[in-house]
């Protein structure tokens, strides 16, 4: 039996950090990404863009200057402009180019609006939201700060949610981590009278602020975009607060009864995966791993039995992609790991009845063609 001091000693040796070097060994914790002050990268401007170009927009919306706004002022009239010059059509790019072509879908309707609200140093970051089902799928959002605090505009309907049931500039706009926890207390507006007209005149800019209707755009959407919206925030996951935001997109897999679990075809593309994602009842990750916008992983929670190997492959969209890395988070065990001209094969051995595993790219980008679980040959 141990005595009382060496217990002591034992829980000590047990519950300590494992690092025995000359330096204290420090875990880096960082605050929650969606209250994150903003800092230099909310307000940098690409170099692709043209600034004379952006000033001329930036006129447009102010002919008498700007400087007698107030923060939330400047950032509302570019979310009118934004919402009613640019036609809702499928595009990309810079906003310059955006602007010039006219149209946009809603991640190009955001950046223009990030990219004028910092032409007038209004700081402004990307929100992400994923797994809209059934409609959208994931949706391009911005936020400003100002008054120590991130405020959602929504560009590509014209709307954002206010703390009062009339807009008098005595309340508050929400963030949309503030409508993810409680989306009852809020009440939404709308700038426009309907977005994406492709026109903005003197009448665009004298509509004002107006609560929006019971049945705002439903005949768009088939039902109230702010209803969508509502019930959106209480389920999308995961959400990326800021472009370099990392993110996990979930993969549920149930090999319990002996079949593979699939994602995709092996077809050379990547869009049957996003639409599997979209329409489907489960979660099935995303179509890339790794660093791009943003910047994301996979994790799988699979339910089989315990003592049970499986193969976990990869499959990339072209060759020459970049090399996958598996992280056991609970109930499995690496088994190995090969890799192949098509992709990244994973040996698991799981010990336990719900094994999770995290599927990261450490460079670049790896576009995914198709994912397969199945029992691992013997």
């Amino acid at each position: 039996m141990l005595k009382p001091s060496m217990m002591f000693l034992s829980l000590t040796a047990l519950l300590s950090p494992a690092h025995s070097g000359p330096e204290p060994f420090n875990l880096m914790i960082t605050d929650a990404p969606y209250r994150a002050p903003a800092g230099t990268v909310d307000l940098e401007i690409p170099d692709d863009e043209e600034h004379a170009f952006l000033e001329g927009i930036i006129e447009d919306i102010f002919p008498r200057g700007h400087k007698g706004f107030f923060t939330e002022e400047k950032a509302i009239e570019i979310l009118r402009y934004t919402s009613s010059a640019l036609e809702l059509k499928n595009n990309g790019g810079s906003a310059t180019k955006i602007l010039r072509e006219g149209y946009a879908i809603c991640g190009g309707l955001s950046q223009v609006f990030r990219i004028l609200c910092r032409k007038v140093g209004i700081p402004s970051r990307y929100v992400g939201a994923f797994y809209l089902r059934p409609l959208m799928g994931s949706h391009a959002i911005s936020e400003v700060y100002y008054g120590g605090r991130w405020h959602l505009l929504d560009p590509t309907f014209g709307l954002f949610f206010y703390s009062k049931d009339r807009y008098d500039k005595k309340g508050r706009i929400a963030s949309f981590h503030d409508l993810t926890i409680d989306h009852h207390s809020w009440h939404a507006f709308k700038v426009v009278d309907k977005p994406w007209s492709g026109t903005y005149n003197d009448q665009t800019r004298s509509y004002g602020i107006m609560p929006a209707e019971p049945d705002y755009l439903a005949e768009v959407y088939n039902s109230s975009i702010t209803e969508l919206y509502r019930k959106y925030v209480e389920t999308t996951f995961p959400v990326a607060y800021g472009s370099n935001d990392r993110v996990s997109f979930p993969v549920d897999a149930d090999v319990r009864e002996g079949g593979d679990f699939c994602v995709g075809e092996l077809d050379g593309e990547s869009r049957d995966i996003v639409m599997q994602a979209l329409n489907g009842s489960t979660y099935v990750g995303s179509h890339y791993v790794g660093g791009s916008f943003p910047p994301g992983f996979h994790t799988w929670s699979i339910k089989a039995a315990a003592g049970t190997r499986l193969s976990l492959s990869y499959f990339a969209v072209g060759e020459g992609s970049p090399k996958l890395t598996m992280q056991p988070l609970k109930g499995v065990r690496s088994n190995g790991t090969d890799y192949t001209e098509m992709g990244t094969i994973f040996g698991l051995l799981v010990i336990d009845d719900e094994a999770i595993v995290s599927i990261h790219c450490p460079t670049g980008t790896f576009i995914v063609d198709a994912m397969k679980l199945e029992k691992a040959s013997e």
